[in-house]
């Protein structure tokens, strides 16, 4: 829609109606919301595109692949034309490859992103219902609550509400909003309720763009940040064989230009090429195993982060419950009957919020069939951590009075009653895990108890089963909720989280020298908690190296699920909380977070699997190259040699992102030292055995010739880093664990295409001999699959004896 919204704001809202030519009672019809849809379109703002053939492009961008292409020039001048072009083609057929990867991951979080939609309420047809905010049109009539995101321009018709526009003006105060004000596409609604019409959508809101509910970001990893300290130890033993190298090759008399390509090339080693597409693709098949459960991620590394995630902390409701209240047991005061505290409980809710408690409420008066006509609601409170309780004023017969339903502790106290003979029933349903909310009257000042109403919201079935599931994998479990102590013991207790639950002011009270801390970690969980709570709570274990989880479902819970770093929101979660939070769970209960941690412990360990072998290859490659040099006095390898290894091995390691890995039992870490460990002794192995097969070469096979000497290298070079793939990727001997078969499709692929490179030969590359080629492929299979992984079992089994 394209009217001005300066004129809009000083508009009213019956001019706006009119103009919209809509109802406030009765909303668009189904043919109107088609019809507009063709007129405005959807209600989103297409995003730029980058080009395609830029995308493609930035392959050729980067260290790596400006190293590559000074290799090329420098290759040119020296007249080696052949290694110009089967380099070019390499790095071409490289870029191809992970340009496509690259898309496929493009589109995983493309579906995410749609998967990952608002809905709101609106009225069409005369009836409330949910609908993708990227249905409105202009004139839709729709309900505004706390923690609604706001997905279009609207003009508030009747209620309040306090919005946080900082999202879109940088501004963090609180802008109070009433009739006749407007509501901008991108507010968040921190606390009141409304109804609104819809003025402008999609790029013709006040801003000019629609903010998506969740930022597909991608922070930097922590795996990311193990890889660059590893990339520098790397780089500094290559710098240092390399130096030595050179200093000996000049000693010798050899030129430094003709030995340039050569160590650009092992200085690219130490380059994790596939890092970004492994880490890439790794996330996003994660993230597709997680969707298909249930699970949506906000950003790629939420997997991640769950995989060392030591502490849970988890809300009662819809998460250990079901969240679905029904009422259990009414008792009247003295002078009042159920029909009454069922009639002025409905008269406190609204059905258009579809509050829990709301609900539960309107159907048991609905299946009661209690009469509420002649009575109207004025104006309408809605429940907050604040207030505690819903507010109506309701008119009757001309006179006006204020119904409220909350939690029995604060209207016992509006009441002014120290003692009621209620408290007994009480401590009953509180002892049977009811929750009790007391109806009350205020009139001419004066506040009168009409009873109180159990409602219960019974745990999940499988909720005793999936908690102990969790604590099976090494992470600790607290239960924090805003329930009353008995009702949070009786519901720990039941459920396995434990008997030890405090009430959260033993958090906020002076607790004669104990920290936090201790006081957090000595409790299974805590009751009566309040929003704040949460976010110290997560703040303090996190000060102390716990690696924290966090659910919630309201807009007061977002702090803490933005600090905890795996944020997650619930089924029943707010916009707000579904915003801050770094995975959403689309049903109810403990499973998909089961599913959540296996699934990145699973991630974690393929990508250490990757780390590992890049280390080893690296420090194997590197070394063996400079070593032999220094002790036969030529090069093992061309630079022609080492490109074409650098491509088709980092081909199957990026495979090693699809393998079938065991997860671990514990929660897992970004230890650098036993991946560097680890690395460090594969790739002395290699070199030894890899030193021992070239003097079996030069003495018993009569590898002589320099060119066959190099294609002799290129051999050893490959059937070492590709047999070794067989000892990174399980801490346990090779064949007790299946491989992905992917993985075992790309490496008998790649073994193929070396055995045929070998035989038969390419421009400027000697062919070997069949059987020196079946010989190293023999002695590199027994080398790594018998010695080297009964070595990597036994130096396992150390660690964990230690």
């Amino acid at each position: 829609m394209t009217s001005d919204i300066n004129t809009d704001q000083t508009k009213s809202t019956a001019a706006v109606l009119s103009e919209l030519k809509v109802q406030a009672g009765k909303g668009l019809s189904d043919e109107e919301v088609k019809q507009r849809q063709i007129v405005y379109g959807l209600n989103e703002v297409l995003e730029k595109k980058q080009l395609m053939f830029l995308l493609f492009l930035k392959h050729f961008w980067g260290l790596t692949a400006i190293m590559l292409e000074i290799t090329i020039v420098l290759s040119f001048l020296l007249h080696k034309y052949v290694d110009v072009y089967l380099i070019g083609g390499l790095m071409l057929f490289n870029a191809i490859i992970g340009f496509i990867q690259e898309s496929k991951a493009s589109k995983t979080v493309k579906a995410l992103k749609q998967s990952l939609q608002v809905l709101v309420r609106v009225l069409r047809n005369s009836e409330w219902q949910q609908v993708p905010a990227g249905q409105l049109v202009p004139g839709d009539i729709v309900r505004i609550r706390t923690g609604d995101f706001i997905r279009a321009d609207a003009k508030i018709l009747s209620g309040e509400a306090g919005a946080d526009q900082s999202a879109l003006t940088g501004e963090s105060m609180l802008i109070s909003k009433k009739e006749g004000d407007m509501f901008f596409s991108g507010s968040v609604v921190k606390n009141g309720e409304c109804n609104a019409v819809v003025i402008s959508t999609g790029a013709s809101t006040f801003f000019g763009k629609t903010i998506q509910l969740v930022q597909m970001a991608k922070p930097r990893l922590h795996m990311e940040e193990v890889v660059a300290n590893v990339v520098k130890i790397l780089f500094s033993i290559v710098l240092l064989f390399v130096g030595i190298t050179i200093a000996v090759s000049l000693l010798r008399g050899e030129t430094f230009i003709s030995m340039l390509p050569l160590v650009l090339i092992l200085l690219v080693t130490a380059v994790p090429v596939a890092m970004p597409a492994m880490f890439t693709v790794s996330m996003a098949k994660g993230s597709q195993q997680l969707a298909a459960k249930g699970i949506l991620v906000s950003r790629l590394s939420a997997a991640e982060d769950a995989a060392t995630m030591t502490t849970l902390c988890i809300d009662k409701t819809g998460t250990i419950t079901q969240n679905k209240l029904s009422v259990q047991e009414i008792e009247p005061e003295e002078n009042f009957t159920i029909g009454d505290i069922l009639r002025y409980g409905v008269l406190a809710s609204v059905a258009a919020n579809n509050d829990p408690i709301d609900m539960a409420f309107l159907q048991k008066a609905a299946e009661s069939k209690t009469d509420t006509s002649g009575y109207s609601q004025i104006s309408f409170t809605p429940f907050s951590s604040a207030l505690k309780r819903t507010e109506a004023i309701v008119q009757k017969d001309g006179r006006q009075f204020k119904v409220m339903k909350g939690a029995y502790n604060t209207i016992k106290g509006l009441c002014n009653l120290q003692h009621s003979k209620l408290d007994i029933t009480v401590d009953e349903w509180a002892a049977k895990g009811l929750k009790t909310i007391a109806i009350a009257i205020q009139e001419d000042n004066v506040t009168n108890m009409l009873g109180i109403v159990s409602l219960v919201d019974p745990p999940l079935s499988d909720s005793a089963k999936m908690i102990t599931a969790i604590k099976g994998l090494g992470v600790k479990v607290k239960m924090l909720t805003g329930d009353a102590l008995p009702i949070a013991r009786e519901i720990a207790a039941r459920v396995g989280v434990g008997d030890d639950i405090a009430s959260a002011g033993l958090l906020r009270e002076d607790t004669a020298g104990r920290d936090s801390h201790s006081i957090i970690i000595a409790h299974d969980g805590f009751a009566e908690v309040l929003p704040e709570d949460k976010f110290s709570i997560v703040r303090t274990l996190q000060k102390h190296h716990e690696i924290t989880g966090m659910t919630g479902d309201g807009v007061n819970d977002a702090p803490a699920l933005k600090q905890a770093e795996v944020g997650i929101a619930v089924k029943s979660a707010t916009d707000a909380a579904k915003q801050a939070a770094s995975v959403i769970l689309l049903h109810d209960g403990l499973e998909s977070i089961i599913s959540l941690i296996t699934v990145g412990r699973t991630i974690h360990h393929r990508i250490s699997n990757w780390v590992v072998s890049k280390i080893s290859k690296t420090i194997f490659t590197v070394v063996y190259v400079c070593v032999a040099y220094i002790i036969t006095g030529q090069f093992v390898v061309s630079a022609f040699d080492m490109v074409l290894l650098l491509f088709i091995i980092d081909f199957v390691t990026l495979t090693l992102s699809t393998d079938i890995v065991s997860w671990s039992k514990k929660p897992e870490s970004w230890k650098i030292k036993p991946l560097v460990k680890d690395g460090v002794l594969l790739g002395i192995f290699l070199i030894a055995e890899a030193l021992a097969w070239l003097f079996i070469g030069k003495k018993y096979l009569d590898i002589t010739d320099l060119n066959q000497l190099h294609s002799f290298g290129f051999a050893t070079l490959f059937f070492a880093g590709i047999f070794n793939i067989f000892v990174v990727r399980t801490p346990t001997r090779f064949y007790k664990q299946p491989i992905g078969r992917n993985l075992l499709t790309a490496i008998i692929a790649d073994i193929i295409l070396a055995c045929l490179i070998l035989s038969l030969g390419l421009p400027g590359f000697n062919i070997l001999p069949i059987h020196v080629t079946v010989s190293t492929l023999l002695y590199f299979a027994f080398c790594s699959l018998i010695i080297n992984d009964w070595i990597k079992v036994r130096l396992n089994n150390h660690d964990l004896g230690t």
